[in-house]
């Protein structure tokens, strides 16, 4: 299995996921987070993660699921950007310390530019932590940094 740096685009310590499944279905990816207090993000008050950096996992497992898509075309993982989300919901305030969660993104439209995925977090104990349905843009061509700021 390839490193997560290689299908993604951001780079350590912004990786937030702690590994991944292999691929079985193109366009979807199942990822894991295990939250430990040397995670980014950790509130040691709480004893985990907040529960809005849900959106951020479910949004590394969307690029999770497009770079594997990429690199069945020989490419390397490009940026994307989260243009918003609907229907976001968490049901728990903390990830907590010590479990592992499931974060599945299942690719709903995709064109060139623009892609929809229906998104998951699944507690251990196999409860829904949270839902979004998540659409995000990737830029064609190869990203310089002029061309990134044409976005800014």
């Amino acid at each position: 299995m390839m490193p997560l740096s290689e299908l993604l685009p951001q780079a350590e310590p912004m990786i937030l996921l702690s590994g991944y499944e292999p691929n079985v279905t193109l366009g979807t990816a199942t990822a894991y987070v295990d939250v430990t207090p040397s995670v980014p993000f950790y509130d040691f008050e709480a004893d985990g993660v907040p529960a809005c950096v849900a959106l951020e996992y479910m949004a590394q497992t969307m690029a999770l699921a497009v770079g594997e898509m990429r690199r069945t075309e020989g490419l390397p993982p490009q940026i994307g950007f989260v243009l918003g989300s609907r229907k976001f919901e968490t049901f728990v305030e903390v990830f907590r310390a010590g479990s592992r969660y499931r974060v599945t993104a299942v690719n709903t439209y995709q064109n060139e530019s623009f892609g929809s995925f229906a998104c998951e977090i699944l507690a251990p104990d196999g409860t829904c932590a949270a839902h979004a349905e998540m659409t995000a843009f990737q830029p064609t061509g190869e990203m310089t940094p002029e061309k990134l700021k044409e976005y800014e």
